[in-house]
């Protein structure tokens, strides 16, 4: 009975879970982004808090300061490590119309890039990680830590009709001129308790020595600045009859909030965004709860003895399978919030705008309003009603799960992910990951992996690391599909100072 449950859990993850990357760590990044199987330091209480309960190296405590990471699937890239650099930080930054946003590539590179087969929206984001501390400690039959983490996210979604203004198919055959423009953009502070302990019921499902683990990990979740604005905007055509349908809907709150509001009561978008937007990463505008929970089943192989003895050997031979849901809970908004929303309405004989811009969008903070107020047919904000107030959200719920088998000094992982709303972290494509470690020597782990995006590369990534006894220093660096073919173009870097293991 045991066995058939485990089996029908499995074929369930298999079925379930096919843009939802829960933490950015050297380690995970360097695999190709994955890691429900493989992180199993304090960062598991993000991903998988199962995963405490694995012991992959010597030592009962661990303690590190100053986990990093930053990722952009930018609209344009550069090969030259200047511009690129330089992109990056304008990405990240607050917009400014002398250095933001200039077409720097040719046009056709643009929409090759972002809209490939019949997508008529680009899916872009920025995204960066910092985990300010953690802790974990282990006893025997059961494992504990504790962790503080920042993060920020900005994905945006840009018609093709801002690039092109020839009609073209979508993915349902319609002819249209997609002139969209969406962009959520979400910054969360979270204090996680993580907590792992092995579950007698589901082990020994096999002859040989198993360990099936469940883990939980409540945090406390308070609110950065905020954002989220859905402006669908199509042209559809139908032989000599062009109709636009056109909806809006937007939630703000913090820098975002200060922006709108000064912008609908008349000031100018320079003015807005100036009296806004003052850089501060740490703002708070909402409090909410959340929690992370994942299960591991570890089968060991030979005489590799970690499944029953934990708290005496590291894992060495074994397959890994897991499965965990993140960010279970919801935030509360009240600093300057502000609402805005329109409904569906559909326009008949239209003419379709012509007008082609030179200004790629980015999602830096303030670009929203200057984009739509330059180059926009008309202000969606002028057409809709406006309600000011707090709200509350879902945090970026998603679904986890993969594989890991490792023998000695080789591991071989995959993942698969799935966010169950659009938000700023996450998106409802198919997510999947492999990647492979190998050690030539004891010390130096050597990563590589690759990320698909639906059926499509999304990036490519290596890594590496010092790895002590007692103390370790990892690197990552995310590269953009074509690298392998072309001059090597870095969209993501993350460093892991100093962790101590005791």
């Amino acid at each position: 009975m045991r066995q058939a449950l485990i089996i029908l859990l499995f074929l369930c993850l298999g079925v379930i879970s096919v843009s939802a990357q829960a933490v950015i760590t050297p380690r995970n990044l360097a695999l190709g982004g994955g890691g429900s199987t493989y992180i199993t330091d304090y960062n598991a209480n993000f991903y998988n808090p199962a995963n405490l309960m694995i012991r992959d190296r010597e030592g009962d405590f661990s303690i590190g300061v100053g986990i990093s990471g930053f990722y952009f699937n930018s609209f344009q890239n550069f090969n030259d490590p200047n511009q690129q650099f330089n992109n990056a930080q304008d990405h990240a930054g607050v917009y400014s119309q002398n250095i933001s946003g200039q077409l720097g590539v040719s046009r056709d590179e643009i929409l090759d890039n972002n809209y490939p087969a019949n997508n008529t929206l680009s899916d872009n984001t920025t995204r960066y990680d910092v985990t300010l501390l953690g802790m974990k400690w282990k006893k025997e039959n059961r494992s504990f830590s504790v962790a503080l983490r920042t993060r920020t996210s900005s994905n945006y979604k840009v018609g093709k009709g801002w690039y092109t203004g020839t009609f073209e198919q979508n993915q349902d055959d319609d002819l249209v001129l997609d002139r969209s423009l969406i962009h959520r953009y979400q910054s969360l502070h979270e204090i996680s308790f993580g907590y792992a302990e092995s579950f007698q019921f589901l082990t020994g499902l096999t002859p040989r020595l198993d360990n099936f683990v469940i883990g939980i990990a409540p945090k406390v979740v308070m609110g950065g600045s905020y954002q989220s604005a859905v402006w669908e905007n199509v042209y559809s055509q139908q032989g000599n009859n062009t109709a636009r349908i056109e909806s809006f809907s937007y939630d703000a709150t913090g820098e975002f909030g200060t922006a709108t509001n000064a912008f609908l009561n008349g000031s100018s978008v320079e003015n807005a965004n100036a009296q806004a937007f003052n850089g501060s990463p740490f703002s708070i505008g909402g409090i909410g709860a959340g929690l992370d929970i994942g299960v591991t089943y570890l089968i060991t192989f030979g005489s590799d003895l970690s499944a029953i003895r934990p708290d005496q050997q590291p894992t060495e031979r074994s397959l890994r399978l897991s499965f965990s849901m993140t960010d279970i809970g919801f935030i509360s908004y009240q600093d300057e919030g502000i609402s805005v929303t329109s409904v569906q309405d559909t326009m008949a004989s239209v003419t379709a705008p012509n007008s082609l811009i030179d200004e790629v969008f980015i999602g830096a903070k303030g670009q929203y309003l200057d984009f739509i107020q330059q180059y926009g047919e008309e202000n969606p904000f002028a057409l809709a009603s406006s309600e000011s107030g707090g709200f509350s959200t879902l945090l970026p719920m998603a679904m986890h799960g993969g594989a890991l088998f490792e023998i000695n000094r080789l591991k071989i992982m995959g993942d698969v992910s799935i966010g169950l709303t659009n938000n700023a972290f996450n998106s409802t494509k198919l997510i999947s990951s492999l990647g492979m470690e190998v050690r030539p020597l004891k010390f130096l782990p050597l990563r590589g992996g690759i990320s698909f995006k639906g059926q499509r590369p999304n990036f490519i990534s290596v890594g590496t690391a010092i790895e002590t006894k007692k103390w370790d220093f990892s690197v990552a660096a995310v590269l953009t599909p074509n690298s392998l073919t072309n001059n090597p173009t870095v969209t993501g870097v993350s460093v892991a100072t100093l962790q101590f293991h005791f």
